[in-house]
């Protein structure tokens, strides 16, 4: 053990880059992930970079474009197939180093009744510590009805949920010339994690435990202005509240009544439901990792959203190469708002409420 390792971290943003992977998704013409080339990644490699760093344990996952691509023939039955095979290589994983990986399951969505499916084996099977959902699929945010079943299904098991950016929808009708992977992440970020709340996803489903990537993307800088806004829409008086009030009420007797609102009561409606406090009381329930995100900026908006108990370490690693490791851990020891409880919590035991397992594996292997 190196005397970095003894910092004992747990990275929950790690990613796995298995060329079974890669060589899939080239065979249909798919060649980067968010504008960039795949890195070369494997085990042995991740754990040599852990140890010079300090990271005691990796929560491993599929990054972006994930296992769902609409452009191919027959996009689903390759979904689920690849799906499961990343599931068992994460799983073999966490078996040959069980005190040095967890792992994200990744589904095969948007086929619901097969991602609820792979869902149950990869949690109850091959016992893997949580799941890792794209950001939005086929343009679909992860707050579209189209969803609902599968987050009951997580509710129900009190999953961890790893949130990762996708592609953004549109993004080939943009001319910034920039990969996604500089900016649209964060913004795909915001858009779901907000899509999450407006839609009542998060008051719903309370057990499901969120982890936004790259400390939520721009979510705690525009959470004033969608505060403020959604008081606004939410300040509709007169008639027309108590019309669309009452159609709520109905609603749930005669399903497809809200459906049939105007879109301005329409609005009204889903915030007054879902939100009638403001967004910032289900902010307050998300993590936020630290991939990529460790200036001094991030750190004092995140502090307006939630406390320093939802932040853990994440490192992006490969995609953010070996680089942005000590950048990262120095980003989170520089930070002036920091007490060194802060740093301890967010260095691994913010994670070890969340990756118990994972955590008793640390204790009884350092």
């Amino acid at each position: 053990m190196t005397v970095a390792s003894t910092r004992g971290l747990i990275d929950t943003h790690h990613h796995i880059v298995p060329r079974e992977y890669v060589e899939s998704l080239e065979e249909k013409g798919v060649k980067k992930a968010l504008g960039v080339r795949f890195p070369k990644w494997n085990a042995e490699k991740s754990i040599d970079v852990m140890d010079r760093y300090g990271i005691s344990a990796a929560v491993v996952s599929i990054s972006a474009p994930g296992v769902y691509f609409k452009q191919i023939p027959d996009p689903l039955p390759f979904a689920s197939d690849l799906a499961r095979r990343m599931n068992d290589f994460a799983a073999n994983l966490v078996a040959d180093h069980p005190t040095r990986f967890g792992a994200f399951a990744t589904l095969p969505l948007p086929d619901i009744d097969l991602s609820i499916d792979e869902l149950k084996r990869a949690l109850e099977n091959l016992k893997l510590d949580g799941v890792v959902l794209m950001s939005n699929y086929d343009g679909y945010y992860l707050g579209d009805p189209r969803f609902e079943r599968v987050f009951s299904e997580l509710n129900r098991r009190k999953a961890v949920v790893f949130v990762h950016p996708a592609t953004p929808p549109g993004i080939e009708s943009s001319h910034l010339g920039l990969p996604e992977a500089m900016m649209d992440v964060c913004f795909d970020t915001t858009r779901t994690a907000f899509s999450l709340i407006v839609n009542g996803v998060t008051r719903r489903y309370p057990e499901v435990r969120f982890i936004l990537a790259h400390a939520g993307g721009v979510t705690p800088y525009i959470a004033g202005r969608v505060d403020f806004l959604a008081s606004l829409f939410q300040g509709l008086g007169g008639a027309a509240a108590g019309i669309a009030t009452g159609v709520g009420m109905v609603s749930s007797v005669i399903p497809g009544m809200k459906e049939r609102l105007p879109e301005d009561l329409s609005v009204y409606l889903r915030f007054k439901e879902n939100m009638p406090d403001g967004p910032e009381g289900y902010l307050r329930r998300f993590y936020y990792d630290t991939a990529v995100s460790t200036s001094p900026h991030v750190f004092a908006s995140l502090g307006t959203v939630c406390d320093n108990s939802r932040v853990l370490f994440g490192s992006d690693y490969p995609f953010g190469t070996e680089a942005a490791i000590p950048e990262a851990i120095n980003g989170i020891e520089a930070y002036a708002g920091f007490a060194p409880e802060d740093r301890a919590a967010i260095g691994s035991k913010n994670a070890a409420t969340l990756f118990p397992r994972l955590h008793t594996n640390l204790e009884q292997h350092f």
